[in-house]
């Protein structure tokens, strides 16, 4: 047993086996090297990585198993055995560890150049070779599930870590990868309504432990004050029980609805202020198309397309084996921030990388909120989604026509605000029934549309004063009044 000491949680409790089979390897240990979020340019103390993070959805999976233990040897493990809980378990703790295995570099930003869904999905099947598996896999992707980096941490984990997880540590790396990546048991669902909760409990629709780690954590390094949760309380208020169905769910204790409230308002604070602020928005666009224009100059036969020149440096071998980039003796193994960043440094006419680095921005977001959006267009209704095929077009139209600007100079950017959670999949143990929260909460629609919202930013002159710029965007603001009567319907 090894302890290791995080400032979020404390001492972290970790077990010789999953030491020697999982974390002291090249690929967990890469996880050191990848950016938990993409908002150091708003908050540069959140400097936490993957590696920490994942030992925390580990601690805290500890935390809920241990809870869970006395309740499963009092309901008969739930139809299971004392042995094949035990075997479940481990399972759960091991897919804490690996749930991130194979994140691309800084955080969300780089994974969708590992490819299309289609062809992740396709290896991970592939891999696991289990007609069960694919037809689960099948019904996740009709919902367009699961995301590109679980689809790689899962494949990653089947593949480089299965005879330590099943030989070693009699784990099963089937049910390992499915809670990686969300997928239930649907052909099989009576026998694994126990597996089905565990899933949820890792890669759940409300609460679960990454969510709980990220929650904290986050708040923790970025430094900005909202909700505080009592991980203690929440997961005491946790069971697994039968619903009116007769199926095995999670609930909570109804008294646990102001730490659930808590968790939900972090994300939403995150969503709002966070991922999607202005500044974030822009320096991450900054970073992708700065390692675009990097990968074009070692691939440079890709049609001129960044994201595929890209792909060929964000992909399973040089997260796995490694790769050498063309024309130079530069060994990719393992690839971490550092690599990207590294690889960018060698090109000294890189435009966007330059910005990047050195911050020196050449726009101006016309708004730096939804908030100041609605206040300038009041015709468009609040928390609606913005998406518009023409909202690029009539926009650059006007603003080229009123100002003189190159249409190519105004970059516009989507922020997409998603749901809080499927609140009809949060169950609530109400005087000994167990209830849909939907159900008792009737106002609290289940709305799990994306909400798509615009960034536009123009040019940045040189102006002497800050009332030169503030008169300056309010005349772009006004020319824009009509564009979005036009698009959105007249004023209320």
């Amino acid at each position: 047993m090894k302890r290791i000491l995080d400032t979020v949680h404390g001492y972290i409790m970790v077990g010789d086996e999953f030491i020697n089979h999982i974390i002291d390897t090249p690929f967990f240990q890469r996880l050191r090297r990848i950016e938990q979020t993409s908002i150091r340019s708003v908050y540069p103390s959140a400097r936490h990585d993957r590696f920490i993070h994942s030992l925390g959805v580990y601690h805290i999976g500890s935390l809920i198993i241990e809870h869970l233990k006395n309740e499963a040897k009092a309901n008969e493990y739930w139809g299971e055995t004392e042995t094949t809980m035990m075997v479940l378990y481990n399972s759960y703790l091991a897919a804490c560890l690996l749930h991130d295995i194979a994140h691309a570099p800084f955080s969300h930003t780089f994974e969708h150049y590992y490819g299309k869904k289609s062809d992740l999905a396709s290896e991970l099947d592939k891999s696991i070779n289990n007609k069960w598996f694919s037809k689960d896999l099948a019904i996740a992707r009709e919902k367009d599930e699961p995301n590109f980096h679980e689809y790689m941490s899962a494949y990653v984990a089947f593949t480089q870590f299965h005879d330590g997880l099943r030989d070693r540590m009699n784990l099963d790396p089937e049910f390992i990868a499915r809670m990686i990546t969300g997928i239930y048991y649907s052909e099989h669902k009576d026998s694994h309504q126990i597996h089905n909760c565990f899933i949820s409990l890792l890669h759940g629709r409300v609460i679960d432990a990454d969510r709980l780690d990220y929650a904290c954590r986050d708040v923790w390094a970025s430094g900005y004050s909202t909700s505080s949760i009592d991980l203690r309380r929440l997961i005491s208020a946790l069971h697994i029980m039968r619903n009116s169905d007769g199926d095995y769910v999670v609930c909570f204790e109804s008294n646990s609805l102001n730490e659930i409230e808590g968790v939900l308002n972090v994300k939403d604070f995150q969503v709002k202020y966070v991922i999607n602020h202005h500044v974030v928005c822009y320096e991450q666009w900054l970073l992708k198309m700065a390692a675009e224009t990097m990968a074009l100059k070692y691939y440079p036969r890709e049609d001129n397309n960044g994201a595929i020149a890209l792909g060929n440096i964000l992909n399973v071998n040089s997260i796995i084996d490694h790769i050498t980039i063309p024309g130079t003796n530069f060994v990719i193994k393992n690839i971490s921030d550092d690599d990207i960043i590294f690889l960018m440094k060698q090109n000294d006419d890189n435009y966007y990388y330059n910005q990047w680095y050195s911050r020196q921005y050449t726009h101006s977001a016309l708004w730096k909120s939804k908030d100041e959006f609605y206040h300038f267009f009041k015709n468009v209704e609040k928390n609606k989604t913005l998406k518009h095929n023409k909202f690029e077009e009539e926009v650059k139209r006007v603003l080229t026509e009123s100002f003189g600007l190159n249409s190519e100079s105004i970059i516009i950017l989507e922020a997409i605000f998603k749901p809080r959670v499927q609140m009809n999949s949060l169950y609530l143990v109400v005087a000994n029934d167990i209830v849909r929260y939907t159900d008792i909460y009737r106002d609290k629609k289940d709305i799990n549309e994306d909400i798509h919202f615009y960034y536009v930013f123009v040019p940045k002159v040189p102006l002497i004063k800050r009332s030169d710029w503030v008169n300056y965007r309010t005349k772009m603001i006004e020319v824009l009044k009509p564009v979005m009567v036009d698009l959105y319907g007249k004023p209320k």
